[in-house]
Order: structure tokens, then C-alpha cells, then sequence
């Protein structure tokens, strides 16, 4: 892949996960593969980046996340570990963009259609646990649970925008120092670290970032976001199947 390509994209990306809280790993996985990049040199890639930005973003956060974080850790964090661990081991039989695409989709489509699933939130919020076994088990397997986590934090803080960006930020933190922590433990000697200098991004353009955070409106964008990401999702699946 040329240099001025992956630097763009990552920019882009770095820009649009620091304003809405998504999109470095939601699009990001499933371009780097498409370039021709295998899972483990993806999540190398993306997750040093991600890692920086959430935690920039819960160091600026008004709102705690303590209330939660010791759920997400026992119920979440296990099944993350797992599913990573035979998402690396079996990547050579898996076409692991098929299902990326899927769950990018699925996502999605939920995210456009909420409105209509507010019957069930109650449902959800009572059965939380497997909530966060559920995005564990997607996000080890395909980096693919934003969209997920997105849903599932909106309804935990009550819509509160501020106090769910919190949440999704700790989600994409803790999950990527496990999953990074996990590929250096399997294979450290393929890792390539000279992609650290990626990190330089999101600290310059974090905090000018921020003030499109606090000044968009972020429905409309979110609709769009989620129609371009179906339509990528179906490209992905249609490409794979070739």
C-alpha cells in the first residue's frame, strides 16, 4: 500500500473516531483489509490510534465512568480475549471480511431502525450482561462492535451524549489495550511498531477536533454515516464472493 494513502486514511479516520466517538475502527477495518492488509496487521495498525484517542477523550470527559467499568470488565473483556484469540489462530480457513461486512451491516441497520426497537430496550437493559458478552464476542472476532457499543451505551446513560461518548471511549480503550496486549503475548516478532508514529494524529488533531464535536449536529451525520456504511458493507460482502 503506498504511504500517502494509508497516512490519508488514517487521518480521516483519526478525525472522524476524535468527533463522534466511531469510525477509525468501524471503517477502518474493513478498508485495510480490503487493500490487501490480514487481520493481525490491521488491529496493529488501528488500535495503537484508537487507544490514544479514547484516552484522550476520557481525560476530557465531565462524566465518570466508574458506575460501569467493573461490568464491562467481567462480562465483556473475557469473551473479547477468546474470540480474538481464535480470530488469529484460525485467520488462514476464516475470510474474515465476509464477516466483518456482516456486522457492519447488522449494526448498521439496527443504529437507522432504533427508533423502532424501543420496545425492546427494557429488555436489553435488563439483560445487559449478555449485552456486553455479545459486543466482547464481536469485537474479538471482528473489531466490529462500535456500532453495537454505540446502541448499548446510549441506553445505559439515557441518551446522555456527553456521559455515552464516555462510555464508548472506555469501551474502545480497554478493548484495545486487551486486544493489542493479546497479539503481543501470540506474536510480538510480526508486529510492526514503526506504524507507532501514526500516534503523532490524534495527538495534534484531537483537541481542534473538539470543537466539531461541540458544534455539530450529529443526527443527520449519524444517518448519513450509517447508509454509507450499509451500502460499504454489501460492496465488501459482494467483492468477497467473487
Amino acid at each position: 500500500m503506498e504511504l500517502a494513502l494509508e497516512i490519508s486514511l488514517v487521518l480521516f479516520l483519526s478525525v472522524l473516531q476524535s468527533v463522534f466517538g466511531v469510525g477509525l475502527l468501524l471503517f477502518g477495518t474493513p478498508t485495510f483489509l480490503l487493500l490487501g492488509n490480514d487481520f493481525q496487521s490491521t488491529l496493529t495498525l488501528l488500535l495503537p490510534i484508537s487507544i490514544t484517542i479514547s484516552l484522550l477523550q476520557i481525560s476530557c470527559a465531565k462524566t465518570s465512568i466508574k458506575p460501569f467499568a467493573a461490568e464491562y470488565n467481567i462480562f465483556c473483556l473475557p469473551f473479547l480475549i477468546l474470540f480474538l484469540w481464535i480470530a488469529l489462530s484460525y485467520s488462514n480457513d476464516l475470510d474474515i471480511k465476509i464477516y466483518v461486512a456482516f456486522f457492519l451491516i447488522l449494526s448498521s441497520v439496527i443504529i437507522l431502525n432504533r427508533e423502532r426497537f424501543t420496545k425492546i430496550n427494557k429488555i436489553l437493559l435488563k439483560n445487559r450482561r449478555f449485552c456486553l458478552v455479545f459486543i466482547g464476542s464481536v469485537h474479538g472476532f471482528t473489531n466490529m462492535s462500535g456500532g453495537f457499543l454505540s446502541i448499548f451505551s446510549s441506553l445505559v446513560n439515557n441518551n446522555d451524549r456527553d456521559a455515552t461518548r464516555n462510555y464508548i471511549s472506555y469501551g474502545y480503550l480497554v478493548m484495545g489495550i486487551v486486544q493489542y496486549s493479546l497479539i503481543l503475548f501470540i506474536d510480538s516478532e510480526s508486529v510492526d511498531f514503526t506504524k507507532l508514529y501514526y500516534l503523532f494524529i490524534p495527538l495534534v488533531f484531537y483537541f481542534p477536533a473538539q470543537k466539531l464535536f461541540n458544534n455539530i449536529e450529529g443526527h443527520a451525520f449519524t444517518k448519513m454515516i450509517n447508509v454509507f456504511a450499509i451500502t460499504y458493507g454489501v460492496f465488501i460482502l459482494v467483492l468477497s464472493f467473487r
